[in-house]
């Protein structure tokens, strides 16, 4: 195949010129590969915090500022449901926390620990003490940590609850948790009939939450659980709709930029072949000359164009690879209001993202060598030689 030798030889009788081609194809695959890399990181560690730091799907009341009653029954039923894990009533209320001269508002969370941690994994934060021994501890309470160092409590101290309306009442700090974010500074883990006790709230409770095996069919079970028990029931999707919302709008930004990256490696590819075509406008006509049609002459800048992107997408691939590599191996600390509570950039290799972005980058090569290729398919033989 005479078209690949001519546009081979072409190719690399320009060095200079195929440096400065593939070097843009290079940069831009490399470049979209880490953003990609950081979008694919950052959308599956928010995906996973979410769903690791809150239930799969939360009941409420049906009418608000109404309790949930009969919550063991409808504990016990829901925990029978096929694809639920476990099940945790809770009574939340919002009350002060005293220690001598300082004073906090904590939420306080009346809980069944080891339902508790099922559902939410709350243990593993646990950084001082232990979670499960609020089950043998009637006036016990885990608080977190950044707000047991506002009141200036440790472990085995005692804090005085009060509520207009109740009783004061002292619990002892037995444990403390950190979960990195702002929960920590509001937190208050007790016994859920303490808490019912403390409220005066007895045989009811505010919220049941429910882990399942399969997040991403939380919607169905929600539904389900509406229709069987009347209640409210969120999915995890639906309380964060607004963030799914923002990760898809997000998208769209991120694949207008990607569009903008592959336009530049484009532009460079074709003004390589534009440059060729008018410096070899004489060798254009001879082979005309000789007989080549407009579809041969046409195919040798497509395989120039093929050929300058396969090795910039090549080179671009394993540069991309090794600066995702490098920064994975560096903490790039990011503010946590900005990014939804992430405290580092996450960065995620997935071989699909290397392969998405060789593909297309390759489709706006060879795009981008149609018009040079026709400019120099359409030169007259005659004319092209005599310009020479």
């Amino acid at each position: 195949m005479y078209e690949l030798k001519i546009a081979i030889r072409q190719v690399f009788s320009r060095r200079r010129q195929t440096f400065l081609a593939v070097l843009a194809v290079s940069l831009a695959i490399a470049v979209i590969t880490v953003m990609m890399a950081m979008l694919s990181g950052f959308q599956t560690e928010l995906v996973q915090s979410t769903i690791e730091n809150n239930p799969h799907i939360v009941i409420y009341p049906e009418h608000e500022g109404d309790f949930i009653h009969l919550y063991t029954y409808i504990s016990t039923k829901i925990a029978e449901k096929q694809g639920v894990v476990a099940v945790s009533p809770k009574y939340l209320g919002q009350a002060a926390l005293k220690y001598r001269d300082k004073a906090e508002g904590v939420s306080l969370q009346g809980v069944e620990p080891e339902a508790e941690d099922l559902v939410l994994r709350v243990n593993k934060d646990v950084v001082n003490g232990d979670f499960f021994a609020l089950a043998h501890t009637r006036y016990g309470i885990v608080l977190g940590d950044k707000l047991a160092e506002n009141l200036g409590v440790q472990p085995g101290d005692h804090v005085d609850a009060v509520f207009p309306g109740s009783k004061t009442t002292s619990f002892k700090v037995i444990g403390l948790t950190h979960t990195g974010t702002s929960a920590d500074e509001i937190t208050g883990y007790a016994r859920l009939d303490s808490v019912q006790h403390f409220f005066n709230k007895p045989g009811v409770v505010s919220t049941i939450g429910i882990r399942v095996a399969d997040p991403y069919l939380a919607d169905n079970i929600s539904s389900s659980i509406e229709r069987e028990t009347g209640l409210d029931a969120v999915s995890w999707k639906e309380a964060n709709s607004e963030i799914l919302s923002l990760l898809d709008t997000q998208m769209i930004f991120v694949n207008v930029f990607y569009a903008m990256i592959y336009g530049i490696a484009g532009f460079g590819i074709a003004n390589t072949l534009i440059t060729i075509v008018a410096q070899r406008t004489r060798e254009i006509g001879i082979l005309k000359a000789m007989g080549a049609s407009q579809r041969s002459i046409m195919a040798i800048f497509i395989f120039q164009s093929v050929i300058l992107g396969t090795i910039g997408l090549l080179l671009g691939t394993v540069l991309g690879y090794i600066s995702t590599v490098m920064l994975q191996h560096y903490t790039i600390q990011v503010p946590p209001e900005m990014y939804l509570g992430l405290q580092t950039l996450p960065l995620e290799l997935e071989p699909l993202n290397f392969v998405y972005a060789s593909f297309f980058a390759l489709i706006i090569n060879i795009i981008s060598g149609i018009y040079p290729a026709r400019k120099a398919a359409k030169l007259d033989p005659v004319k092209a030689i005599e310009s020479a």
